[in-house]
Formats: C-alpha cells, structure tokens, sequence
C-alpha cells in the first residue's frame, strides 16, 4: 500500500482545474489561449434566464401531447432542458449574444458595458415573450 501512494506522489501526469461557477463549461470563454475566469455569478444568472425560456416553452409545447404525469414531465423536462442548454442553448445562442457583455473588453467602460448588455437582456425576453404570448394564445394552446 504504501509503494503505491509513493508513486502516486511522484506522478505529475495530472492537471488540476477549479471550477469557480457553479455553471461551469456554460461559460468558457478563452483570453490569448487560456481559460478567462468566469463572468460575475449575477451575469450568469441573468444569461442563463435568457437561454432558459426560449428552451423550456418550446419543450413544453413538444412534450405536452404525449400527457404525461406531472412528476415525469417534470423528469424528462428537467433531463432534456439541460441537454439542450448544455449543447445547444447556451454555446450557440446565448453565450454569443452576450458575450461583450460576459466577457467586456478592457477598455470599454463597465457602466456602458452593463447598460448595453441588460439593454439586449431585456429586448430579447421582451421578444420571446411576444413570441410565446402568440403561439400559445393564436396558434397551439395547450391541452
């Protein structure tokens, strides 16, 4: 036992990352080929609400046909959601809508930057919300 924690010890074939948000590879994001530290937990938050609703309303108008109990809907719905927003709603969509706004440029002055990025924040749910609002009150409603 003790030889095997001994060469344990010596072995460098290892490379130890922190993960410092809890979204992980959500935000990964890079600086002159390296990992850029994640943005602020408040960015995240946000930018994840703006890639959870155009994901979760579409998900639950493909699920709601099949009727499911809510439990399992909820089940499924939770499973899909987050394989979606992994791999497709947040490096395709979100991340690039906001990335000036995650990541800000030096230079650029954080009160524009933030004004900037809540601007678009708030003009893209203001569309989503249009967008449901007529889909599921003219053209699917829900069982």
């Amino acid at each position: 036992m003790q030889r095997i924690l001994a060469e344990g010890r010596k072995s460098n074939d290892f490379k130890l990352r922190t993960i410092d948000d809890s979204f992980g590879s959500w935000f990964a994001f890079e600086e002159n080929g390296k990992e850029a530290p994640p943005p602020s937990e408040t960015k995240t938050a946000i930018a994840v609400w703006v890639g959870l609703y155009p994901t979760v309303v579409p998900l639950t108008l493909a699920l709601s046909p099949l009727k499911m109990p809510l439990w399992l809907w909820l089940l499924v719905g939770n499973l899909l959601s987050s394989f979606l927003m992994s791999f497709l709603t947040m490096p395709y969509y979100v991340n690039r809508l906001l990335k000036r706004w995650l990541k800000p440029s030096p230079d650029e002055p954080a009160a524009k930057t933030n004004l900037v990025g809540l601007g678009i924040v708030a003009a893209v749910n203001v569309f989503w919300g249009v967008v449901f609002y007529l889909v599921t009150t003219e053209i699917w409603t829900l069982p």
